[in-house]
């Protein structure tokens, strides 16, 4: 199969010598940054996610599916028939999926029976499910006696083997016969993302231990790996490009009855890195919503990290970690959703579909629901009250591996704590800190985005001007409230009511300025946005550099060009050396736009 021709279809390419270019679909650029080499049958994004590969791996990466899926796709798509790796392995498959099926027909006739009349009642009484909703999760009763469900399949062929290999029942202690794993219980069958019977759930109507109970670990199950509800969830996790993990079959099945259908459930377990990558097939942004007491939180917490519960600044970090790396392997943007209190997620859905809808909606990332739990709300009243609040949180904050989300998190927290954002920064550096020094009076530098802004606040006829540019160029957080604020004022004079932003807003006003008119100021401000973004680039470089000068003493000056010169061709990098790589395909391009970067025209 052609690379140009199959890329083509989601990519608008244009010629470019021997070899086509387009904006690359891994991210959004408005300069196209992303070739294909139809001679090589290659491609890479030579932009910000500087990714590259063949065309299995275009077609992986832009389907979201898994190897083996990916295979079956660009298969059909070339018309080569796949035959079955190992067809007695993929029939033993689909007689244990038979006997699934078989149960969960069986453990719905009884939910339907006399037998059946305080399931019944459970479902549709207290948790006010209605028939449609029972049918089409294919809910059932499993009865009381120890072998009901044996002696139905084994009448139907299904031998005592099929069954313990499906999890369905359980070896006798005492050398009996197998016995029902499940018995005076509701019944939820599991699927796959398919749509195929993996698995059973089961609920007690009582107080019994243990209240769930799932299937065992089998050849279809592996509760690691399987996610109850995705079969239903999927279409409109697609069309949101979200999707909501809760904790258990309710959660899923009452949000779904409430028109809330992007909702799935891990099964006592942690949210896994497998899950993620499953989920990253359906949408980008994984929200977590658990129960909003003590143990919902600690299970949102588990989830990414697998600890019982915050009890230290260590747990933090520990489960700021774990998620960190699921999250990150999958490339997911994952979200924790506070809901209220008192209410798990099956009431909220039912009971206050707005308040569902608004708790999703104001999700917050993982990290910073750790910080929320650790600080809460409190306010530090001095120097040592701040530092103490910063110190408890460090953990968190250095475990996030990305550095631009760890500048986003020092950002707010500095904001938040009332504090100079580059102290947060340097409180937070990993590694030994430095022996304290001598107090000195601070003394702020006056910086190029200092500048700027004083240029913006003396002069607003410049309004207009500068109303479309990024809130981002200002990687300072007070300075960029203040350009927040400024923006959406009609008011030449700007009024705050905030201590530490009018506290910068003096210092702004105190700089002193040229006699500048109204063309000299705009160049002024032009001149300014140049020198920032020039300087942000030269920052990157200069850690680029850095890294590629260590990589050099330990891998050679000689591999490191040619695996570079390699990589800028287009050609795929073994998996070991990726990520350098990347880093000389990065440092150049930095080089390149140091050279030739312009300020964006002001209106």
């Amino acid at each position: 199969m052609d690379i140009g021709e199959y890329v083509g279809r989601s990519v608008d390419l244009k010629r470019s010598g021997r070899n086509l270019r387009g904006l690359c679909p891994f991210h959004a650029e408005k300069t196209p940054s992303f070739y294909v080499f139809p001679d090589r049958g290659t491609w890479r994004c030579f932009g910000q996610c500087g990714e590259g590969g063949d065309l299995f791996s275009y077609a992986q990466k832009h389907l979201g599916l898994e190897f083996r899926d990916t295979l079956i796709e660009l298969a059909r798509e070339a018309g080569v028939p796949l035959q079955p790796v190992n067809p007695e392995r993929r029939s033993r498959h689909e007689r244990l999926a038979a006997v699934l099926e078989g149960a969960i027909r069986f453990y719905q006739e009884q939910l339907a029976g006399p037998d059946g009349a305080d399931a019944r009642a459970y479902l549709h009484e207290r948790r006010g499910l209605s028939e449609e909703t029972v049918g089409r999760f294919g809910l059932g009763w499993a009865p009381t006696e120890w072998r009901e469900l044996r002696e139905h399949l084994s009448a139907r062929g299904f031998s005592d083997q099929d069954l313990l290999d499906a999890g369905l029942t359980v070896t006798s202690e005492s050398g009996g016969e197998p016995y029902d794993r499940f018995r005076s219980r509701v019944t939820f069958p599991i699927y796959d993302e398919r749509g195929a019977p993996v698995g059973i759930g089961g609920r007690t109507l009582g107080d019994e231990q243990p209240k769930y109970l799932n299937s065992p670990q089998t050849e279809l199950f592996d509760k690691g790996r399987t996610l109850y509800g995705l079969n239903w969830a999927a279409e409109e996790a697609r069309e949101a490009g979200e999707v909501v993990v809760v904790e258990g079959y309710m959660d899923v099945i009452g949000p779904h009855q409430a028109g809330f259908k992007n909702v799935v459930a891990t099964m006592g377990t942690s949210l896994t890195e497998a899950h993620a990558r499953l989920l990253r097939r359906y949408a980008t942004k994984v929200v977590l919503a658990m129960d909003p007491d003590g143990a919902g939180s600690a299970a949102a917490e588990r989830a990414g990290a697998i600890v019982l519960g915050i009890r230290s600044a260590g747990d933090a970090a520990d489960s700021a970690r774990a998620a960190d790396a699921v999250a990150g392997g999958a490339q997911i943007d994952l979200r924790v959703a506070r809901l209220p209190a008192g209410m798990d997620p099956d009431d909220v859905a039912r009971e206050a579909p707005e308040k569902w809808s608004k708790a999703i909606g104001d999700s917050v990332p993982f990290p910073e629901f750790l910080i929320d739990r650790l600080i809460g709300g409190q306010r530090p009243e001095s120097g040592v009250e701040a530092r103490r609040l910063v110190d408890q949180v460090r953990p968190v904050l250095i475990s996030v591996r990305d550095p631009v989300e760890r500048a986003m998190y020092v950002q707010r927290l500095a904001r938040r704590l009332g504090v100079n954002e580059q102290a947060v920064a340097e409180r937070i550096r990993p590694g030994p800190r430095a022996p304290a020094r001598p107090r000195q009076v601070e003394r702020r530098v006056t910086t190029q985005e200092d500048y700027l802004l004083a240029i913006i606040l003396a002069y607003p006829a410049l309004r207009y001007s500068v109303r479309n540019l990024p809130v981002d160029l200002f990687a300072d957080s007070l300075n960029r409230e203040i350009f927040t604020h400024w923006n959406a004022s009609e008011l030449d004079e700007l009024e705050i009511g905030d201590e530490s932003l009018n506290a910068q807003l003096s210092r702004l006003k105190a700089i002193r300025l040229p006699a500048f008119s109204s063309e000299s100021a705009r160049k002024a401000a032009r001149e300014k946005i140049d020198a920032i973004l020039k300087e942000r680039l030269a920052q990157r470089q200069g850690a680029l550099v850095v890294e590629l000068a260590a990589a050099e003493l330990a891998e050679g000056p000689n591999r490191i060009a040619e695996l570079g010169a390699s990589a800028w061709l287009g050609n795929q990098p073994l998996p070991a050396d990726e990520e350098l790589a990347h880093l000389v395909i990065e440092e150049l391009e930095l080089g390149l736009s140091l050279h030739r970067h312009e300020a964006p025209e002001l209106a």
